[in-house]
């Protein structure tokens, strides 16, 4: 399975005085690409949650940076199913500038799914499951966390 594409031209509020995008920008681009995916799905973010009575917090996130993006300049960011666990999932990213598909950064965040009223991990809901086996190589089966 491909990843889940998203194409975004860099602008003025991202970048530093040096006209290059400010490293935690990184993660909005990344959490962009998620919720596009969900739309892609025919989903809102926010419908999801009270379906399922979740909350998904972000527990870690981390960023490579590779080469600089500049201002106006347009960036794929691809996104992947790197890890699929009982109460946990990572998603994997890649930031390309295009159209030449300079590497510019690749990261990974870990969403985890706990109750709505207690805060605690709970199982991912069926419904995410499916949702996330088609970002995935494979068939998802849940690892040991």
């Amino acid at each position: 399975m491909k990843p889940f594409t998203i194409e975004h031209r860099v602008p003025w509020a991202d970048v530093d005085l040096a006209q290059i995008v400010y490293f935690p920008r990184y993660f909005s681009y990344f959490e962009m690409a998620e919720l596009e995916w969900y739309r892609h799905q025919g989903l809102s973010y926010e419908v999801l949650l009270e379906e399922m009575d979740v909350w998904m917090p972000r527990v870690a996130a981390h960023c490579n940076y590779r080469a600089p993006a500049r201002l106006a300049e347009l960036l794929s960011v691809e996104m992947h199913l790197q890890r699929f666990g009982r109460t946990s999932y990572t998603f994997g990213f890649n930031a390309y500038r295009l159209p030449e598909r300079t590497h510019l950064a690749d990261g990974h965040i870990t969403i985890a799914t706990v109750g709505r009223e207690s805060f605690r991990p709970t199982p991912v809901p069926p419904k995410l499951a499916s949702l996330l086996e088609g970002l995935s190589r494979k068939p998802v089966k849940p690892v040991a966390e």
